[in-house]
Formats: C-alpha cells, sequence, structure tokens
C-alpha cells in the first residue's frame, strides 16, 4: 500500500500491525542523545540527520494514516519544562502548540485525577488539528492504552450498513462545549469530504449528546456509531513505553483510552499533553 491508497481506503486494526513501518519509528539511543543535545540547544547540529529522518517520517505517516508514533525520542528522565522546550523545538516544522484549556496551558501532564483512570474514554477528536503525547511513564498495570480508528474505515462500514446513518452523521451536529479552551459551540458534520477529498471526522460524545434535546433517529444514529467504533477490526490498541511520541490527526482519526488502575508515587502514569497547529 502507498501513503496515498491508504488515505484514500482508510486502515483497519488488522493492517496496522503488519506493516509497523508506515506508522512506526523507533530511534536508537545515540541519535535520541543527539536529538536532545541539539533540541535543547534550540539550534540543529550533530543530530540534523537524526531530525531529518524523525521529520520526515512524522509528516509522512500523518499524510499516510493520519497518526504517527516515534519510539524512545526522548529521556522521560528530564524535567517536564526542558521535555517541553525540546519537544517545542523538534516539532517546530509540523506544529506548534495551542492552548488547550481555560487556564491557557500549552502542555499538561496527563495523570489519574481521584481514580479517574479506572474509567475507559469514549473516541472522539479533540479541537485542534494535531494531538501531541509523550509518554513518560505508562500504567503499571498495562492498561491506559490508547485506541485509534480511521474515520474513512468508519465511514465505508456506516455506509454499507446503515445509510441512513451515515446521511445524518453528514448533517450539522451542535457540541456544547462551554467552559472548554477554544470555541465554546462547534457546529460540524461528524463525518464529511475534506478538500484533499479525504474523510474528516469531528465527534465528541458528551458534548453532542449534552448540547441539545436529541430526537429518536439521531440518538440511534450516534448509538450505531459508537458501536462500530469499538469493532475488533476498527479500534486499533496501541501501548506507549516512556519516551515514546503519538501524534494524532484530529480531522482524520478519532481516538480514545482504554481503563487503567494507577499505582502511587514513581509508577504512576503520566504523560504529556500539547494541543498543536499544523504548519
Amino acid at each position: 500500500m502507498t501513503g496515498a491508497t491508504i488515505g484514500d481506503v482508510g486502515w483497519t486494526s488488522e493492517y496496522l500491525e503488519s506493516a509497523p513501518g508506515v506508522w512506526s519509528l523507533s530511534v536508537s539511543d545515540e541519535d535520541r542523545r543527539l536529538l536532545w543535545a541539539d533540541a535543547s540547544a534550540q539550534r540543529w547540529d550533530a543530530g540534523t540527520a537524526a531530525y531529518a529522518t524523525v521529520r520526515g517520517f512524522i509528516k509522512s505517516s500523518l499524510d499516510a494514516v493520519g497518526f504517527v508514533n516515534v519510539r524512545n525520542l526522548m529521556s522521560p528522565a528530564a524535567s517536564d519544562a526542558e521535555l517541553t522546550a525540546a519537544l517545542t523545538y523538534l516539532l517546530a516544522e509540523v506544529g506548534g502548540p495551542i492552548e488547550q484549556n481555560a487556564r491557557g496551558d500549552l502542555w499538561t501532564v496527563l495523570r489519574d485525577r481521584d481514580g479517574d483512570g479506572a474509567t475507559a474514554l469514549g473516541f472522539h477528536c479533540d479541537t485542534c488539528d494535531l494531538l501531541c503525547l509523550l509518554c513518560l511513564q505508562p500504567a503499571a498495570d498495562g492498561g491506559g492504552v490508547t485506541k485509534l480508528a480511521s474515520a474513512r474505515h468508519v465511514q465505508d462500514i456506516i455506509e454499507r450498513e446503515r445509510p441512513d446513518v451515515l446521511e445524518l452523521l453528514r448533517q450539522e451536529w451542535t457540541f456544547d462545549r462551554t467552559g472548554r479552551a477554544g470555541e465554546q459551540i462547534v457546529v460540524s458534520p461528524i463525518l464529511f469530504t475534506q478538500d484533499d477529498g479525504t474523510v474528516g471526522c469531528y465527534y465528541q460524545t458528551r458534548t453532542v449528546r449534552s448540547s441539545a434535546e436529541l430526537d429518536p433517529r439521531r440518538l440511534d444514529a450516534l448509538d450505531f456509531l459508537d458501536e462500530v467504533l469499538y469493532r475488533p477490526e476498527i479500534a486499533f490498541g496501541l501501548h506507549l513505553e516512556a519516551g515514546d511520541l503519538l501524534m494524532i490527526r484530529n480531522s482524520r482519526v478519532l481516538h480514545g483510552r482504554s481503563p487503567y488502575v494507577d499505582s502511587p508515587g514513581p509508577l504512576a502514569r503520566r504523560v504529556l499533553r500539547a494541543w498543536m497547529a499544523e504548519r
């Protein structure tokens, strides 16, 4: 499969498992050291070649499948401030951080809050071009797995099985995001065709279900969409290790998270997150 073909036809979890070279790149310890030294100094020198490889792979994978996983990119032993500065510089040609909450934070560290990790996060799209996640510490119990779904493949299934639902999902829906960062009220189709011909998506089950009184047909459409998203061939699970980067293009890939039970202290799950505007 070429990158263009993948973008046109979508992907299944089976395909991603069979072709990790399309979406996953492992950085050697030596290249990680060079990248860290140059990104921390805010100038490219000895790490130029490694940087070109990583930057090129990120851009090609985002275009091909809508997400990219770079393993062993950064040392989680560095401070949060050092990591955010280095990552901002390293990813500058891909995207720049934007405010992701009402406090105006550009980077936040995701942790378990009062046991909320035990609840799975349903599939959704964040209100930004790119979601950037750097794993600092995975969950001790092996949970907290990121789940990914191709908007194109989701649409293909719904079109085949429930064209009436697809017709509704292509209409405008209201998402009430009051009190969150960015637009407070978003009006958008859930599935749509983008200018480049790829299938686009925008979905947040909580904000759309709480936005207005929905009639039975629209509630049924949302229920069917959720059912499709959790089919095994759709929901691809990706486990991140400490130092791994994941970037997701929100207009083409929906994401969620499996539940996890955290451990207190240094083994507690931590993920550094940024919302980015794509260059």
